[in-house]
Protein backbone atom coordinates (compact mmCIF):
# COMPACT_ATOMS: atom_id res chain seq x y z
CA UNK A 1 0.00 0.00 0.00
CA UNK A 2 1.07 3.49 -0.77
CA UNK A 3 -0.10 6.89 0.56
CA UNK A 4 -1.06 10.20 -1.79
CA UNK A 5 -1.87 12.82 0.88
CA UNK A 6 -3.32 16.41 -0.69
CA UNK A 7 -4.11 18.77 2.06
CA UNK A 8 -5.03 22.34 1.40
CA UNK A 9 -5.08 25.00 3.91
CA UNK A 10 -8.29 26.84 4.88
CA UNK A 11 -10.51 24.74 3.17
CA UNK A 12 -14.01 24.71 4.90
CA UNK A 13 -15.68 21.71 4.33
CA UNK A 14 -18.67 22.19 3.30
CA UNK A 15 -17.77 24.06 -0.01
CA UNK A 16 -17.70 21.20 -2.69
CA UNK A 17 -20.76 19.63 -4.79
CA UNK A 18 -19.89 16.39 -2.79
CA UNK A 19 -20.99 17.80 0.12
CA UNK A 20 -24.15 19.89 -1.51
CA UNK A 21 -22.83 23.06 -2.06
CA UNK A 22 -25.23 24.37 -4.80
CA UNK A 23 -22.53 26.87 -6.00
CA UNK A 24 -18.81 25.61 -5.77
CA UNK A 25 -17.62 23.36 -8.41
CA UNK A 26 -15.05 21.06 -7.22
CA UNK A 27 -15.60 17.76 -9.74
CA UNK A 28 -12.27 15.95 -9.04
CA UNK A 29 -13.36 15.77 -5.14
CA UNK A 30 -16.42 14.82 -6.25
CA UNK A 31 -15.33 12.36 -8.69
CA UNK A 32 -12.68 11.04 -5.78
CA UNK A 33 -15.95 11.05 -2.94
CA UNK A 34 -17.84 8.90 -5.35
CA UNK A 35 -14.54 6.34 -5.92
CA UNK A 36 -14.34 6.27 -1.73
CA UNK A 37 -15.78 7.81 1.50
CA UNK A 38 -16.10 11.07 2.43
CA UNK A 39 -16.73 12.18 5.96
CA UNK A 40 -18.88 14.62 6.61
CA UNK A 41 -17.88 15.55 10.17
CA UNK A 42 -14.23 15.66 9.94
CA UNK A 43 -12.64 18.10 12.30
CA UNK A 44 -8.98 19.87 12.71
CA UNK A 45 -7.47 19.57 16.33
CA UNK A 46 -6.87 23.63 16.38
CA UNK A 47 -7.89 25.99 13.84
CA UNK A 48 -4.73 27.66 12.88
CA UNK A 49 -2.17 26.56 11.14
CA UNK A 50 0.64 25.94 12.89
CA UNK A 51 -0.94 24.04 15.99
CA UNK A 52 -3.27 21.91 13.82
CA UNK A 53 -0.49 21.11 11.75
CA UNK A 54 2.30 19.80 14.59
CA UNK A 55 -0.94 18.17 15.93
CA UNK A 56 -1.03 16.38 12.49
CA UNK A 57 2.25 15.36 12.20
CA UNK A 58 2.80 14.00 15.20
CA UNK A 59 -0.22 12.69 16.37
CA UNK A 60 -0.76 14.76 19.66
CA UNK A 61 -3.06 17.18 20.64
CA UNK A 62 -2.00 20.66 21.26
CA UNK A 63 -1.80 21.22 24.92
CA UNK A 64 0.69 18.08 24.34
CA UNK A 65 2.77 19.44 21.88
CA UNK A 66 2.59 23.11 23.03
CA UNK A 67 2.74 24.35 19.92
CA UNK A 68 -0.09 27.33 21.04
CA UNK A 69 0.28 29.65 17.58
CA UNK A 70 1.84 30.72 14.47
CA UNK A 71 5.20 31.79 16.13
CA UNK A 72 5.53 28.82 17.57
CA UNK A 73 6.42 26.00 14.55
CA UNK A 74 6.57 21.92 14.61
CA UNK A 75 10.32 21.30 15.51
CA UNK A 76 10.44 17.59 16.25
CA UNK A 77 10.18 17.37 19.55
CA UNK A 78 7.84 14.70 19.60
CA UNK A 79 8.53 12.62 16.79
CA UNK A 80 6.36 12.70 12.93
CA UNK A 81 5.07 10.22 11.74
CA UNK A 82 7.26 11.05 8.70
CA UNK A 83 9.98 10.00 11.29
CA UNK A 84 8.04 7.26 12.42
CA UNK A 85 7.73 5.68 8.57
CA UNK A 86 10.81 6.35 7.06
CA UNK A 87 12.12 4.40 9.65
CA UNK A 88 9.79 1.92 9.17
CA UNK A 89 11.04 1.56 5.40
CA UNK A 90 8.73 3.95 3.76
CA UNK A 91 9.52 6.43 1.63
CA UNK A 92 8.51 9.60 2.60
CA UNK A 93 8.36 12.77 0.27
CA UNK A 94 6.83 16.48 0.87
CA UNK A 95 5.94 18.63 -1.40
CA UNK A 96 4.69 22.90 -0.63
CA UNK A 97 3.82 24.13 2.78
CA UNK A 98 4.50 22.10 5.89
CA UNK A 99 4.53 24.74 8.19
CA UNK A 100 7.36 23.62 10.53
CA UNK A 101 10.57 24.89 11.66
CA UNK A 102 12.95 24.72 8.69
CA UNK A 103 16.28 24.63 11.10
CA UNK A 104 14.60 21.41 13.09
CA UNK A 105 14.74 17.80 12.35
CA UNK A 106 10.95 17.15 11.68
CA UNK A 107 11.38 13.89 10.95
CA UNK A 108 10.58 14.63 6.82
CA UNK A 109 13.61 14.77 5.35
CA UNK A 110 12.82 14.43 1.98
CA UNK A 111 11.28 18.09 1.02
CA UNK A 112 10.02 19.53 -2.45
CA UNK A 113 9.42 22.86 -3.14
CA UNK A 114 8.61 23.67 1.13
CA UNK A 115 7.41 27.13 1.56
CA UNK A 116 8.90 29.53 3.21
CA UNK A 117 8.12 29.50 7.20
CA UNK A 118 7.03 32.80 8.31
CA UNK A 119 6.88 33.51 11.90
CA UNK A 120 3.23 35.43 13.06
CA UNK A 121 3.82 36.57 16.58
CA UNK A 122 0.50 38.28 16.91
CA UNK A 123 -0.83 35.14 18.66
CA UNK A 124 1.65 36.40 21.70
CA UNK A 125 -0.45 39.76 22.33
CA UNK A 126 -3.15 38.45 24.02
CA UNK A 127 -3.47 40.76 26.70
CA UNK A 128 -5.27 42.66 26.15
CA UNK A 129 -6.27 42.10 22.65
CA UNK A 130 -5.32 43.98 19.81
CA UNK A 131 -6.44 44.90 16.50
CA UNK A 132 -4.51 42.89 13.78
CA UNK A 133 -2.04 45.46 12.00
CA UNK A 134 -3.59 46.10 8.60
CA UNK A 135 -6.60 43.45 8.93
CA UNK A 136 -8.83 45.18 7.04
CA UNK A 137 -6.20 45.71 3.86
CA UNK A 138 -6.92 42.13 3.29
CA UNK A 139 -10.52 42.95 1.34
CA UNK A 140 -8.70 45.13 -0.63
CA UNK A 141 -6.30 42.18 -1.92
CA UNK A 142 -9.47 40.32 -3.24
CA UNK A 143 -10.48 39.06 -6.57
CA UNK A 144 -8.66 37.42 -10.25
CA UNK A 145 -5.11 37.23 -10.69
CA UNK A 146 -1.89 35.05 -10.64
CA UNK A 147 -0.72 35.50 -6.70
CA UNK A 148 -0.94 31.46 -6.54
CA UNK A 149 -0.53 30.56 -10.19
CA UNK A 150 3.61 30.26 -10.14
CA UNK A 151 4.09 27.94 -6.90
CA UNK A 152 0.74 25.82 -6.99
CA UNK A 153 1.53 24.70 -10.44
CA UNK A 154 5.03 23.96 -9.60
CA UNK A 155 3.72 22.00 -6.61
CA UNK A 156 2.10 20.40 -8.51
CA UNK A 157 4.06 19.17 -11.21
CA UNK A 158 6.76 18.37 -8.50
CA UNK A 159 3.91 15.76 -7.17
CA UNK A 160 3.28 14.34 -10.84
CA UNK A 161 7.35 14.23 -11.34
CA UNK A 162 7.60 12.14 -8.46
CA UNK A 163 4.79 9.99 -8.98
CA UNK A 164 5.84 9.09 -12.61
CA UNK A 165 9.43 8.87 -12.11
CA UNK A 166 9.85 8.13 -8.92
CA UNK A 167 7.60 6.37 -6.71
CA UNK A 168 7.99 3.02 -6.25
CA UNK A 169 11.15 2.69 -7.93
CA UNK A 170 12.83 1.58 -4.63
CA UNK A 171 11.13 -1.21 -4.03
CA UNK A 172 9.07 -0.07 -0.60
CA UNK A 173 6.00 1.59 -0.09
CA UNK A 174 5.78 5.43 -0.56
CA UNK A 175 3.70 8.26 1.19
CA UNK A 176 3.41 11.72 -0.79
CA UNK A 177 2.43 14.24 1.31
CA UNK A 178 1.24 17.45 -1.04
CA UNK A 179 0.60 20.53 0.69
CA UNK A 180 -0.86 23.37 -1.09
CA UNK A 181 -1.59 26.86 0.59
CA UNK A 182 -4.96 27.65 -1.56
CA UNK A 183 -7.53 28.76 -0.78
CA UNK A 184 -5.94 30.43 1.94
CA UNK A 185 -5.83 33.99 2.03
CA UNK A 186 -4.79 36.15 0.18
CA UNK A 187 -7.83 35.50 -1.82
CA UNK A 188 -6.51 35.74 -5.78
CA UNK A 189 -7.75 33.43 -7.90
CA UNK A 190 -6.85 32.58 -11.22
CA UNK A 191 -9.24 34.52 -13.91
CA UNK A 192 -10.65 31.28 -15.45
CA UNK A 193 -11.56 29.80 -12.17
CA UNK A 194 -13.02 33.17 -10.35
CA UNK A 195 -15.21 33.79 -13.49
CA UNK A 196 -16.95 30.68 -12.57
CA UNK A 197 -18.30 32.69 -10.06
CA UNK A 198 -20.19 36.08 -11.66
CA UNK A 199 -20.27 38.29 -8.48
CA UNK A 200 -23.97 39.34 -8.72
CA UNK A 201 -24.69 35.09 -8.43
CA UNK A 202 -22.89 33.87 -5.43
CA UNK A 203 -24.21 33.87 -2.29
CA UNK A 204 -23.74 36.22 0.87
CA UNK A 205 -22.56 35.31 4.60
CA UNK A 206 -25.17 34.62 6.86
CA UNK A 207 -25.42 35.89 10.54
CA UNK A 208 -24.14 39.03 9.18
CA UNK A 209 -24.20 41.56 10.62
CA UNK A 210 -24.29 38.91 13.90
CA UNK A 211 -27.28 38.87 16.23
CA UNK A 212 -24.94 37.38 18.97
CA UNK A 213 -22.47 38.99 20.92
CA UNK A 214 -20.58 36.59 22.80
CA UNK A 215 -17.55 38.55 24.33
CA UNK A 216 -14.65 35.78 23.06
CA UNK A 217 -15.69 36.24 19.47
CA UNK A 218 -16.60 40.03 19.92
CA UNK A 219 -12.88 40.14 20.39
CA UNK A 220 -12.33 38.12 17.88
CA UNK A 221 -14.14 40.28 15.36
CA UNK A 222 -12.26 43.27 16.78
CA UNK A 223 -9.04 41.79 16.06
CA UNK A 224 -9.96 40.67 12.41
CA UNK A 225 -11.33 44.22 11.90
CA UNK A 226 -14.15 42.51 9.22
CA UNK A 227 -17.42 44.06 10.33
CA UNK A 228 -19.18 45.96 8.36
CA UNK A 229 -18.23 44.93 4.64
CA UNK A 230 -20.11 46.49 1.80
CA UNK A 231 -21.87 43.96 -0.07
CA UNK A 232 -19.65 44.13 -3.44
CA UNK A 233 -16.28 43.62 -1.07
CA UNK A 234 -18.55 40.36 -0.18
CA UNK A 235 -19.67 39.13 -3.12
CA UNK A 236 -15.73 39.39 -4.24
CA UNK A 237 -14.33 37.19 -1.17
CA UNK A 238 -17.37 34.76 -1.87
CA UNK A 239 -16.00 34.32 -5.67
CA UNK A 240 -12.55 34.65 -5.23
CA UNK A 241 -12.59 32.12 -2.33
CA UNK A 242 -14.59 29.95 -4.52
CA UNK A 243 -12.75 30.02 -7.32
CA UNK A 244 -9.57 28.73 -5.52
CA UNK A 245 -11.42 26.25 -4.21
CA UNK A 246 -11.95 25.46 -8.07
CA UNK A 247 -8.49 25.29 -8.86
CA UNK A 248 -6.99 23.00 -5.82
CA UNK A 249 -9.70 20.86 -7.07
CA UNK A 250 -8.28 21.25 -10.67
CA UNK A 251 -4.52 20.26 -9.05
CA UNK A 252 -6.16 17.48 -7.43
CA UNK A 253 -7.88 15.83 -10.84
CA UNK A 254 -4.24 16.30 -12.32
CA UNK A 255 -2.43 14.32 -9.46
CA UNK A 256 -4.71 11.72 -9.06
CA UNK A 257 -4.93 11.39 -12.94
CA UNK A 258 -1.31 11.14 -12.62
CA UNK A 259 -1.47 8.38 -10.32
CA UNK A 260 -4.18 6.28 -12.51
CA UNK A 261 -1.63 6.77 -15.49
CA UNK A 262 1.87 5.71 -12.94
CA UNK A 263 -0.25 2.00 -12.42
CA UNK A 264 0.09 2.33 -8.85
CA UNK A 265 -3.81 3.60 -8.50
CA UNK A 266 -4.91 0.37 -7.19
CA UNK A 267 -2.20 0.28 -4.55
CA UNK A 268 -2.41 3.48 -3.08
CA UNK A 269 -5.06 5.29 -0.84
CA UNK A 270 -5.90 9.01 -1.74
CA UNK A 271 -6.52 10.87 1.08
CA UNK A 272 -7.93 14.82 0.77
CA UNK A 273 -8.09 17.18 3.51
CA UNK A 274 -7.29 20.61 5.06
CA UNK A 275 -5.49 21.88 8.08
CA UNK A 276 -8.57 23.81 8.94
CA UNK A 277 -11.52 26.07 7.40
CA UNK A 278 -12.75 29.59 6.80
CA UNK A 279 -15.63 31.48 8.44
CA UNK A 280 -15.48 33.72 4.93
CA UNK A 281 -17.68 36.32 6.71
CA UNK A 282 -20.48 33.74 8.60
CA UNK A 283 -21.01 34.94 11.80
CA UNK A 284 -19.79 37.98 10.72
CA UNK A 285 -16.11 36.30 11.52
CA UNK A 286 -13.23 36.01 9.46
CA UNK A 287 -10.50 33.60 9.01
CA UNK A 288 -10.48 30.68 10.71
CA UNK A 289 -9.87 30.70 15.07
CA UNK A 290 -13.09 30.05 16.53
CA UNK A 291 -15.02 26.64 16.81
CA UNK A 292 -18.01 27.19 14.07
CA UNK A 293 -17.88 24.06 12.05
CA UNK A 294 -17.12 26.78 8.91
CA UNK A 295 -13.59 26.98 10.74
CA UNK A 296 -13.13 23.58 12.60
CA UNK A 297 -14.72 21.39 10.18
CA UNK A 298 -12.47 20.27 7.61
CA UNK A 299 -13.50 17.90 4.25
CA UNK A 300 -12.15 14.35 4.00
CA UNK A 301 -12.43 12.03 1.46
CA UNK A 302 -10.23 8.97 0.75
CA UNK A 303 -10.33 6.23 -1.64
CA UNK A 304 -8.50 3.54 -2.87
CA UNK A 305 -7.81 -0.65 -2.08
CA UNK A 306 -10.41 -1.87 0.50
CA UNK A 307 -12.27 1.50 0.61
CA UNK A 308 -16.18 0.85 -0.42
CA UNK A 309 -17.14 3.87 -3.09
CA UNK A 310 -19.63 6.85 -3.13
CA UNK A 311 -20.11 6.08 0.61
CA UNK A 312 -20.49 8.69 3.49
CA UNK A 313 -19.58 8.03 7.47
CA UNK A 314 -20.85 10.67 9.41
CA UNK A 315 -19.15 9.92 12.67
CA UNK A 316 -17.26 12.72 14.07
CA UNK A 317 -13.59 12.25 13.18
CA UNK A 318 -9.96 14.59 13.62
CA UNK A 319 -7.22 14.99 11.95
CA UNK A 320 -5.37 13.12 14.68
CA UNK A 321 -7.51 9.91 13.75
CA UNK A 322 -5.73 10.83 10.13
CA UNK A 323 -2.76 10.50 11.33
CA UNK A 324 -3.26 6.64 12.80
CA UNK A 325 -4.68 5.67 9.69
CA UNK A 326 -1.35 6.70 7.51
CA UNK A 327 0.47 3.96 10.09
CA UNK A 328 -2.37 1.86 9.74
CA UNK A 329 -2.55 1.70 5.66
CA UNK A 330 1.18 0.94 5.55
CA UNK A 331 0.98 -1.78 7.80
CA UNK A 332 2.66 0.08 10.88
CA UNK A 333 0.88 -0.14 14.11
CA UNK A 334 0.45 3.76 15.18
CA UNK A 335 2.37 4.31 18.54
CA UNK A 336 0.81 4.41 21.59
CA UNK A 337 1.36 7.95 22.47
CA UNK A 338 -0.59 8.60 19.29
CA UNK A 339 -4.39 10.12 20.75
CA UNK A 340 -5.95 9.04 16.81
CA UNK A 341 -7.79 6.15 15.91
CA UNK A 342 -7.68 4.75 12.29
CA UNK A 343 -10.15 5.04 10.00
CA UNK A 344 -9.80 2.40 8.26
CA UNK A 345 -12.11 0.11 9.86
CA UNK A 346 -14.91 2.78 9.63
CA UNK A 347 -14.43 3.81 6.00
CA UNK A 348 -14.36 -0.32 5.17
CA UNK A 349 -17.26 -0.27 7.25
CA UNK A 350 -16.24 -2.91 10.20
CA UNK A 351 -16.66 -0.23 12.82
CA UNK A 352 -19.07 2.41 13.34
CA UNK A 353 -18.40 4.81 16.34
CA UNK A 354 -20.72 5.64 19.29
CA UNK A 355 -22.50 8.49 20.16
CA UNK A 356 -20.67 8.32 23.34
CA UNK A 357 -17.10 8.98 21.47
CA UNK A 358 -16.06 12.75 21.43
CA UNK A 359 -13.81 14.74 19.22
CA UNK A 360 -11.68 17.48 20.83
CA UNK A 361 -10.35 20.63 19.66
CA UNK A 362 -8.80 23.78 20.99
CA UNK A 363 -7.11 27.51 20.10
CA UNK A 364 -4.88 29.38 21.96
CA UNK A 365 -3.86 32.35 19.75
CA UNK A 366 -4.12 35.54 18.38
CA UNK A 367 -7.59 37.35 18.69
CA UNK A 368 -9.13 35.88 21.92
CA UNK A 369 -7.42 36.63 25.92
CA UNK A 370 -8.13 33.18 27.03
CA UNK A 371 -8.30 29.64 25.24
CA UNK A 372 -10.85 27.94 23.69
CA UNK A 373 -12.17 24.47 24.00
CA UNK A 374 -14.45 22.09 21.74
CA UNK A 375 -15.89 18.77 22.29
CA UNK A 376 -17.95 17.09 19.57
CA UNK A 377 -19.96 14.14 21.10
CA UNK A 378 -22.83 12.86 18.79
CA UNK A 379 -25.32 15.51 17.70
CA UNK A 380 -24.08 18.22 20.23
CA UNK A 381 -21.14 20.53 20.37
CA UNK A 382 -20.35 21.97 23.72
CA UNK A 383 -17.43 25.29 23.59
CA UNK A 384 -15.78 26.11 26.50
CA UNK A 385 -14.17 29.32 27.16
CA UNK A 386 -12.27 29.66 30.88
CA UNK A 387 -12.95 32.80 31.64
CA UNK A 388 -16.33 33.90 29.41
CA UNK A 389 -20.07 31.67 28.92
CA UNK A 390 -19.70 28.13 27.30
CA UNK A 391 -21.77 27.71 24.43
CA UNK A 392 -23.71 24.99 23.37
CA UNK A 393 -25.17 23.63 20.11
CA UNK A 394 -27.18 20.48 18.63
CA UNK A 395 -26.07 20.73 15.28
CA UNK A 396 -28.25 18.26 13.90
CA UNK A 397 -31.73 20.67 14.21
CA UNK A 398 -29.33 23.52 14.30
CA UNK A 399 -26.67 23.14 11.82
CA UNK A 400 -26.23 27.06 11.06
CA UNK A 401 -25.24 27.33 15.11
CA UNK A 402 -27.97 29.82 15.56
CA UNK A 403 -29.47 28.98 18.88
CA UNK A 404 -26.60 28.83 21.59
CA UNK A 405 -28.37 26.05 24.19
CA UNK A 406 -26.18 27.03 27.20
CA UNK A 407 -28.96 29.91 27.88
CA UNK A 408 -31.33 27.12 28.41
CA UNK A 409 -31.74 25.77 32.03
CA UNK A 410 -33.25 22.48 30.64
CA UNK A 411 -29.85 21.73 28.84
CA UNK A 412 -28.05 21.49 32.38
CA UNK A 413 -27.61 17.89 32.15
CA UNK A 414 -26.11 17.74 28.50
CA UNK A 415 -23.59 20.50 29.47
CA UNK A 416 -22.41 18.25 32.80
CA UNK A 417 -21.77 15.50 30.49
CA UNK A 418 -19.98 17.84 28.03
CA UNK A 419 -17.47 19.41 30.70
CA UNK A 420 -16.74 16.14 32.36
CA UNK A 421 -15.69 14.88 28.87
CA UNK A 422 -13.48 17.58 28.48
CA UNK A 423 -12.17 17.44 31.92
CA UNK A 424 -10.93 13.79 30.92
CA UNK A 425 -8.79 14.96 27.91
CA UNK A 426 -7.54 18.36 29.63
CA UNK A 427 -7.84 20.61 32.32
CA UNK A 428 -8.74 23.98 30.24
CA UNK A 429 -8.09 26.32 32.99
CA UNK A 430 -4.54 24.84 33.48
CA UNK A 431 -3.94 24.50 30.11
CA UNK A 432 -5.00 27.99 29.28
CA UNK A 433 -2.91 29.61 32.01
CA UNK A 434 0.54 27.31 30.12
CA UNK A 435 -0.03 28.85 26.90
CA UNK A 436 -0.43 32.19 28.44
CA UNK A 437 2.71 31.97 30.77
CA UNK A 438 4.31 30.66 27.47
CA UNK A 439 3.65 33.11 25.19
CA UNK A 440 3.89 35.59 27.69
CA UNK A 441 7.57 34.56 28.19
CA UNK A 442 8.52 34.75 24.64
CA UNK A 443 6.86 38.52 23.99
CA UNK A 444 9.24 39.44 26.49
CA UNK A 445 12.52 37.37 24.50
CA UNK A 446 11.38 39.04 21.58
CA UNK A 447 11.04 42.42 23.48
CA UNK A 448 14.81 42.28 24.79
CA UNK A 449 16.20 41.02 21.59
CA UNK A 450 14.82 44.00 19.54
CA UNK A 451 16.42 46.17 22.59
CA UNK A 452 19.36 44.64 22.62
Amino acid sequence: MNILLIMSDEHRRDLMGCAGHPLVQTPNLDALSAQGVRFANAYCNSPLCVPSRASFATGLHVHETENWDNAKPYAGTHPSWGKYLSEAGVQVVTVGKLHFDPASDTGFADQRRPTKMSRDGGGLHRSPVQRQAKARERFNDVGAGDFWFDRTEKETEAAIDFIAHEAGREGKPWALWLDYVPPHFPLVAPRPFYDLYPEDAVDLPYDNPSAEHHPALEEMRTYFDGRNIDEATLRRTRAAYYGLVSYIDHQVGRVVQALQESGQAEDTLVIYTSDHGESLGDHDLWWKCTMYEQSVGVPLIMAGPSIPRGEVRTEPVSLIDVTATLADALGQVPPPSWQGRSLLPIAQGKERRGDDEVVFSQYHAHGVSHGIFMIRKGQFKYVYYPHFPAQLFNLENDPRELHDLAIDASYAPVLADLHAALTRIVNPEEVDERALADQRKRLQELEALKNS
